[in-house]
């Protein structure tokens, strides 16, 4: 039988591998490995988590680290260095954020949850449906995603892309309310695993219920092709939603942003 910890680090390869699938769809994307465990992602999107230098151990190295960052010196779109937990060298590490002016930090929970089964969708008045998403609903789905964070459109068109809700493993999902778009999700089959990915609500109808409906779906539509266990990093904002679901969170991961 596998270890928490093994079992922990296997829904983190499947969160880098998703990642890394993601940044590959990109016309500008890129994804580079270094040797001592250190990886640094760039998608274009205007999103600092998903333009970043990332520690992939529990003890980053930290000289690599700032070999990594140096690349991003000149990077024109907000970027982040993040590490899986304090660890040791926590102190270092934010020295070295603190030169290119990331200055904040973060904590940003990695949570896990065994699926042992689809669930029943909440009961309804009717007019709530919640259907994955194709590459004609790219628009919609980007206009709602954008509302519930309350970001211009342009900032999630990467993750809104035609290519990426149409390509191999990759979901999309809309709540819809009378027809009107109110709740998105996404996620990310890897491994056998399934990564839980921008859940945002319309700010005029949150509390009703819907950002976990689109959570279910995405868990539902994994469970149907087979997985076994599903991850996700979560805000405050969505804390109690997702330990109510069943996750439990593994790591505090911290970003360092500027």
């Amino acid at each position: 039988m596998r270890s928490y910890t093994d079992t922990l680090d296997a829904s983190v390869a499947a969160w880098h591998e998703s990642i890394d699938a993601f940044c590959r769809l990109q016309d500008v994307g890129s994804v580079t490995t270094g040797v001592h465990g250190t990886k640094s992602i760039y998608s274009g999107a205007p999103v600092p988590v998903l333009n970043a230098v990332i520690g992939m151990t529990r003890e980053p190295d930290v000289e690599e680290i700032r070999r990594f960052a140096e690349s991003f010196r000149d990077c024109e779109l907000p970027w982040s260095i993040q590490t899986r937990a304090v660890g040791t060298q926590a102190a270092a590490i934010r020295r070295i954020a603190g030169e290119y002016g990331l200055t904040q930090c973060v904590a940003l929970p990695f949570m896990t949850k065994r699926l042992d089964g689809a669930a029943a969708p909440a009961a309804g008045d009717g007019r709530v449906v919640v259907r994955q998403v194709e590459a004609a609903d790219s628009e919609r789905y980007n206009s709602t995603l954008a509302a519930g964070y309350e970001a211009p459109g342009p900032v999630f068109r990467r993750l809104s892309a035609p290519a990426v809700l149409e390509s191999d493993g990759m979901m999309g999902f809309l709540v819809e309310w009378a027809g009107i778009p109110v709740a998105t999700s996404f996620g990310v089959l890897r491994n056998d695993q399934v990564g839980v990915f921008n859940v945002s609500t319309v700010p005029a109808y949150r509390r009703r219920g819907y950002a976990r409906a689109a959570t279910q779906a995405v868990l539902n539509a994994a469970v149907a092709k087979g997985a076994h266990t599903a991850f996700l990093h979560c805000t405050p904002a969505g804390h109690h939603v997702y330990e109510s679901m069943g996750f439990a969170a593994g790591e505090a991961w911290q970003v360092y942003v500027g």
